[in-house]
């Protein structure tokens, strides 16, 4: 399958494409920096802007399928707690403005499945404990920017005519890669219990290329 991966130099694009890669899957890793990424065998580098409609439609031309792995900057751990404190409290709207251009870019080049990454914060927390559900409406509340960014972006999604997955996993880190993780629409997860984002990145290929069943669902993933 021939994959697209718009976010490819961020914390959980760069392993998304490497697992892909893994897989024996073709992957266009679309960045604003694509000198950023190293050439490697069935991999094609392709400069894309998410606020740039035009050239994520010439980005993601002849894929199967996309997914998005878009986020405020700063956002990982490997960037100190403050970095990713401020991001969150400041997002942008990279989210809400960028996912519906991605959607815009997928209608106009024909592809119809797309995977989205966005975040647990969003869940309402009705298929989670009694303590996780607590924790995210204070989460809600403190990260109300970033979580209003986002939920504007699924809502965009969602209004589509693609075969979507939104993936929303607990919170990332730089672990190793453990392939053991729970996911599924609705599945209980330790929200603030961290996933790697290598284990993040195969539940995002699963979800472009051998979930059915995922399709027009929210799907949770972690612990």
């Amino acid at each position: 399958m021939k994959i697209a991966i718009i976010g490819a130099t961020g914390g959980t694009g760069k392993h998304t494409v490497e697992r892909a890669l893994q897989l024996g899957h073709e992957v266009v890793a679309v960045a604003r920096r694509p000198e950023q990424i190293s050439p490697q065998k069935r991999l094609i580098i392709r400069k894309g802007d998410v606020l740039n409609g035009s050239s994520l439609a010439e980005a993601i031309a002849g894929v199967d399928v996309v997914i998005s792995c878009i986020g405020p900057s700063g956002g990982s751990t490997s960037k100190g707690i403050m970095n990713t404190l401020t991001s969150n409290f400041s997002p942008g709207t990279v989210m809400s403005e960028g996912i519906p251009n991605i959607v815009e870019a997928c209608r106009r080049v024909g592809v119809k499945r797309f995977v989205m990454q966005s975040g647990i914060g969003l869940s309402d927390g009705k298929e989670l404990s009694v303590g996780s559900r607590l924790m995210l409406g204070i989460n809600r509340r403190v990260f109300s920017k970033a979580i209003t960014d986002k939920r504007a972006a699924e809502q965009s999604v969602q209004r589509s005519n693609l075969d979507w997955v939104i993936v929303r996993p607990a919170g990332l880190s730089h672990a190793e890669a453990t392939l053991s993780y729970t996911a599924g629409p609705a599945a209980r997860i330790a929200p603030f219990q961290p996933l790697s984002f290598a284990d993040c990145a195969d539940s995002l290929v699963r979800a472009a290329t051998t979930e059915p069943g995922w399709i027009g669902k929210i799907v949770n993933v972690g612990k």
